[in-house]
């Protein structure tokens, strides 16, 4: 079972990637620290991430972020068959890897256009035959490639980067700041280290990041360190006072404030019910 495995460490420590296969009325409000496909494979609901509201049919797949508070509800209160594929982007490798830095600068487009043979593939993954196999893992692996591989070919993503009116230069530094947070987020960061390594001003700083990544400083460095503590409130045995220290969060009031603001749910309802909501 998907949760019995998840009790034993992260998703990159059993596998990168988790296939659900379910017929179902609805699917409860829910986010997690990873990735998804969620492939509709008979039946129609509607499909909420967000604020944003979509209505699906046979044959649609929808691409989840970490984080999107997302709820499926069927239509005429009909079941339907969903398959989805939950990965961490541990899968392309580590943060150097080419295909993972590719991945790491690109917003995939929410609703995929996938051909049958890709989605006949996805289907496959759910055989019990298929299960059994000592090579089911790399079966999975060459599922989400191919899935991935298409979206590439088919231009079904935007280059984040390029979307903002920034110069190379500017984007260099910035990826410093955001490579600092990740090399140091379970220490107490401080800007005046970070305006260091880009040399910028702190106004121009703050302004810079956010025309490049989209929000604050701030809150890019909340966010970044609530996806690593949910990790560990799912995959870990820790208690919360434990995760927060971990990750630079001294006050556990303030750790779940924040928490619940990305998460919308305390993390103690998080590690309960987390893990059954992938």
């Amino acid at each position: 079972m998907l949760e019995k495995k998840l009790e034993k460490g992260s998703l990159s420590e059993i596998y990168p990637i988790v296939n659900v296969c379910k017929t179902v009325y609805e699917v409860q409000p829910h986010s997690h620290p990873v990735f998804e496909f969620f492939y509709l494979k008979s039946g129609a609901a509607f499909f909420q991430i967000n604020d944003k509201k979509y209505k699906l049919l046979s044959g649609d797949v929808v691409f989840i972020e970490p984080m999107d508070v997302h709820n499926v509800e069927s239509i005429s209160n009909s079941k339907f068959e969903y398959i989805s594929f939950v990965f961490d982007n541990s899968v392309f490798g580590n943060e150097n890897a080419p295909s993972r830095m590719f991945f790491d600068s690109i917003r995939v487009n929410r609703i995929i256009n996938l051909p049958k043979e890709i989605l006949n593939l996805m289907s496959s993954v759910c055989l019990d035959e298929y299960k059994n196999l000592a090579g089911y893992e790399l079966l999975q692996n060459s599922v989400l490639f191919a899935i991935l591989s298409h979206i590439t070919i088919s231009k079904q993503y935007q280059k984040i980067l390029i979307l903002r009116s920034v110069t190379k230069y500017n984007i260099s530094a910035i990826d410093k700041a955001v490579e600092y947070v990740r090399e140091h987020y379970k220490e107490s960061i401080v800007l005046q280290d970070v305006l260091n390594l880009t040399n910028y001003s702190k106004s121009h700083f703050i302004k810079l990041f956010r025309d490049v990544t989209g929000c604050h400083f701030t809150e890019y460095v909340n966010k970044y360190r609530i996806e690593r503590a949910a990790l560990d409130l799912l995959y870990t045995k820790k208690n919360i006072t434990e995760i927060a220290t971990d990750f630079g969060f001294n006050n556990i009031q303030y750790f779940s404030r924040v928490f619940k603001e990305y998460m919308k749910c305390t993390p103690k309802q998080f590690q309960k019910k987390g893990s059954t909501k992938l």
